[in-house]
This record gives structure tokens, C-alpha cells and sequence, in this order.
């Protein structure tokens, strides 16, 4: 598409056909979503409605990683060791127990960083109990006590051994077996400011200990409480709406031209009766082709707005897709060209899988074309070192340039060999989507080196999108249903408007 070049404070405009000057279309909006999606009048939205939404979206995205993500826990992000954020991080860490240090040690002592660190302190100890730990609590509360404390300090009677001691004992009380290791350390060190900066740093740890522990006990309520999303999101498209805005509004498209595309090859009298091609046009099986759409989606401005939550989990299970296609494909292509001599050698199959796999994560670096030449190239080395295992002559020279010349043919996603092999794999998720049972399914031809990571990505993908639609199964539904209404509608339209013309 072409640039043009546009002065930064002006907003080009175009005329009506009165003349009138109107607004250019936003860019980035698909035909159909200009048609379908009416004008709506401006309204205000005021800040706290903003940040409520804010909140409401926070909730349900990590109720929704919790749920969906059995591998799923609270990691501190940590920037790399030689970054400025890293520097930076440690300076401030470091001059807070310098400047802790020097008060503690000023003559009469300044206490005032300890206090405040002791505050920090207790409430992150208490942070990390249990509802069961109610008289730990007491207690904590009880032996922390901050008023007591204060008067302690200025009485200048303050032990910081007793406090580190007690800390420390119920530290180890309530850690797990992974930081034992950590209050044994703590026990150790004699120093005030060692002590109590090793005691935050593991209570910090402990901290995130808890609330890992607190997300796997509570991650099978989650998995079977869809209400709550379903709640959730229902409420949060009903404030979007109040606002005048289409919440769905790419999600109607996205179910709109799935509906068209099974209507219309329903309706193609080439169709074989029974096929794959002429499934009958219902609320399911519009959903399983718009799914199976997602897995080749090439526009992520235009993600439906049900699936943006997942949407990273999608596009990865799709490029996955496209690497297990190009394995096949560089399969399919070795053992057509080199013939009988490697049929059946389980381990070279396996070694090519190996190898073309690692070569194709280089494709982001180092593009598509150079990377089929490594692969080219590796799969003659394979091959000639297998045939050569068994007592074979090499490849000939007009063999090796077949092969290789075949294989760099596979950067183009039109290539006959490559849409053979994506077809196999989107026809075993297809399967798979309609319900056949994975006992029952069978592993596309020229797929069984992928065996293992095709069902995988099935597994995951019936797994998220039956979650998604039990979600999202009522919005779904009605927009489904408005389209089939309107369907029906311009059909009849149609049939009147024969039978005036007879």
C-alpha cells in the first residue's frame, strides 16, 4: 500500500456528494465492519468507568491464565544481569541498607529506616499466612507491635536480635522445604544489616512461595467455575455498550464470513454429497469452521475480540502448524525423490525431523530462503550417512540437485507439496473438532514423525476453544442467530421478488 505524505497537524478530508466535508475512514477497518457497525452518538466516559473496566479485565485474565494454564505461577521479572534496570535496581537496594546502616550506627542510633523496614516487615509476614494461622496472627500481631516498637525505640531499649530471632523461627515455621536452605543462612549471619536485609529478601520469596501455593489449590474450582468469566465478560460487554461501543464488533465479522463460507459451499452443486465440503449450516458447525479458522490468521489487527485473550496461545499453536507442515513436507519430498533405498528407516526419519526442526528456528533471524538451503543441504548429508550405514552407494549428483531444488521450493506457501501437507494437518484438527474420538482418529499420511506433536496441539486446541465457547457459547449464539435470521430474511425477500417478476 502506498504512503502518502500528510502534513502531522492536519486530518485529510473528503467531500459528500452535497459537498459536505466528511471524515475519511479510519484505517485498518474491514469493508464488512464499516457496513455492519452503525454510528453511534459520542459519549463521555469518565475516569473511574475506565479504570473499573481496567480492573474487571485484570481479574478475568488471570482467573482465565489460572484456569487454562495447568503450568501457570507468579515468577519475579527479573531484567538481564548487565541492563541499566538491573544496575539500577541494585543502586537503590544497596543505598537503602548503606543509608540503614549509617543511621543505625549514628551516635544516639537513628532509627527511623529500621522502624520503617520493620512495618514492611510484619505486614509481609502476615501477608503470608493462612486463614487456619488466626492465632499465629495474633501473635505475630501481638510481638509486632508497632506502637510498642516505637516507644522501645525511643526509649532506646530496642533489640534488634530478639525481633530477628522471632522473625527468623517463624519464618521457618511457615517456608518451604526449598527455603530451608535460606533460614539456615539467615541463623548464620550475626550483623544487623546482613540479617534483616537476607530476612526480607526471603520473606519476599516466601511471599510468591504462598501465592503459587494458593493458585494450584484453587485451580480446579477455577477450571470448573465458567461462570465467573462468563459473568465477567458479560458484564464488562454490557458497560461497553452503555458507552456505545461494540464490544464484538470483529468477533460478528469473524462469525459472519465463516457463516458465508459454509453457506456457500453447502449451496456449490460440485459439492460430493457427504463430504467435508457440505457440512450442514448450524451454530456448531459455523464455530468449528471459525475456529479452524484461527489457526491461519494472517491479520492480528482484525482478532476477534472473544479470542484476544488467548490470542498468544493461537498464533503459537498456528506457527507450530506451519513448522510440523514444512517437516512433513521436506519428508515427503526425501522419501519421494531418494525412493526405496530409505523406506522404511525409522531413524533417519527421526533424525530428519531432528534436524530440520532445529534449522527452522532460525527462520525469524535469518528468513525462509537461506534456511531451506541449510535444510537442503542437512538432508543430503542425512540421508547419504544413512545409506552409507548400511552399504549403500550415495546419492547421485542428479538426485542430490532434485532434492535440494525441491526443498528450496517449499518458501512459497503455494507450493503444491507444502498445501498437501498443511491440508493433512488441518483435516486431522478438523476431525478431531467434530467430535471423533482421539482413539479413533488417524494420523494423516506422511505425518507419523509428527504424531506426538500433532495430537498435542489438538489437545490444546480442544482444550481452548471448548473453554472459549463456553464462555463466550450465548454471544456466539445470538450473533450466529441474527445471521441466520437475516439469511432467511433476504432469502424470502428474494423469493417474493421472483414471484412478482413471474
Amino acid at each position: 500500500m502506498s504512503k502518502e505524505n500528510r502534513s502531522p497537524n492536519k486530518r485529510p478530508v473528503t467531500a459528500d456528494e452535497n459537498g459536505r466535508a466528511v471524515s475519511p475512514r479510519p484505517p485498518g477497518i474491514p469493508d464488512e465492519l464499516i457496513n455492519m457497525v452503525g454510528a453511534s452518538p459520542p459519549r463521555f466516559v469518565t475516569f473511574e468507568q475506565l479504570m473499573s473496566a481496567a480492573d474487571s479485565m485484570k481479574n478475568i485474565t488471570l482467573a482465565h491464565e489460572i484456569a487454562v494454564n495447568d503450568e501457570f505461577e507468579l515468577h519475579k521479572e527479573e531484567p538481564p544481569p548487565n541492563s541499566w534496570k538491573h544496575k539500577v535496581a541494585e543502586t537503590v537496594k544497596r543505598a537503602f541498607w548503606d543509608v540503614f546502616e549509617e543511621k543505625i550506627n549514628e551516635d544516639p542510633p537513628d532509627l527511623s529506616f529500621a522502624y520503617t523496614m520493620l512495618e514492611e516487615l510484619r505486614e509481609t509476614l502476615l501477608d503470608i499466612l493462612l486463614p487456619q494461622h488466626q492465632r499465629l496472627r495474633e501473635q505475630i500481631e501481638e510481638v509486632l507491635d508497632m506502637a510498642l516498637i516505637k516507644q522501645q525505640m525511643e526509649n532506646e531499649v530496642f533489640d534488634f536480635g530478639y525481633y530477628a530471632k522471632y522473625v527468623t523461627d517463624i519464618m521457618s515455621r511457615l517456608c518451604a522445604p526449598a527455603r530451608d536452605e535460606n533460614i539456615t543462612e539467615i541463623r548464620a549471619i550475626k550483623d544487623v544489616v546482613p540479617k534483616f536485609r537476607a530476612i526480607m529478601e526471603t520473606l519476599e520469596l516466601m511471599r510468591r512461595d504462598m501465592a503459587n501455593f494458593t493458585i494450584k489449590q484453587i485451580r480446579p474450582y477455577i477450571q470448573q467455575n465458567i461462570e465467573y468469566e462468563t459473568k465477567k465478560f458479560a458484564e464488562y460487554f454490557e458497560t461497553q455498550r452503555a458507552l456505545g461501543v461494540n464490544a464484538l464488533q470483529y468477533t460478528e465479522v469473524w462469525l459472519k464470513r465463516n457463516y458465508e463460507k459454509l453457506q456457500k459451499k453447502a449451496s456449490d452443486p460440485s459439492a460430493v454429497a457427504g463430504s467435508s465440503s457440505t457440512k450442514a449450516v448450524t451454530p456448531a458447525n459455523v464455530m468449528t469452521e471459525a475456529f479452524l479458522e484461527v489457526l491461519e490468521w494472517s491479520d492480528p489487527n482484525n482478532f476477534p475480540e472473544t479470542l484476544m485473550i488467548d490470542m498468544f496461545r493461537f498464533m503459537a499453536m498456528r506457527d507450530k502448524l506451519h513448522t510440523l507442515g514444512l517437516i512433513t513436507s521436506v519428508q515427503l519430498i526425501t522419501y519421494s525423490v531418494v525412493g526405496p533405498s530409505i523406506e522404511g528407516v525409522d531413524d533417519l526419519k527421526k533424525q530428519l525431523k531432528e534436524h530440520v526442526e532445529i534449522l527452522l528456528q532460525d527462520v525469524g533471524q535469518k528468513g525462509i530462503k537461506p534456511v531451506l538451503e541449510s535444510i537442503a543441504d542437512q538432508v543430503v548429508k542425512d540421508v547419504n550417512d544413512s545409506l552409507e550405514s548400511r552399504k549403500l552407494p550415495p546419492l547421485t549428483d542428479e538426485i542430490k540437485q532434485t532434492l535440494k531444488g525441491q526443498i528450496m521450493n517449499l518458501g512459497s506457501r503455494d507450493n503444491n507439496v507444502r498445501k498437501l501437507m498443511h491440508s493433512r494437518l488441518m483435516g486431522f484438527l478438523q476431525d478431531g473438532m467434530t467430535g471423533k474420538s482421539v482413539h479413533n482418529l488417524q494420523i494423516p499420511k506422511g505425518c507419523s514423525a509428527v504424531q506426538q506433536e500433532l495430537t498435542q496441539i489438538l489437545g490444546n486446541f480442544l482444550r481452548l476453544s471448548s473453554h472459549n465457547r463456553s464462555v463466550f457459547g450465548q454471544q456466539y449464539s445470538e450473533i450466529i442467530e441474527r445471521q441466520m435470521q437475516h439469511s432467511s430474511s433476504g432469502l424470502s425477500d428474494s423469493r417474493d421478488n421472483s414471484g412478482e417478476t413471474t
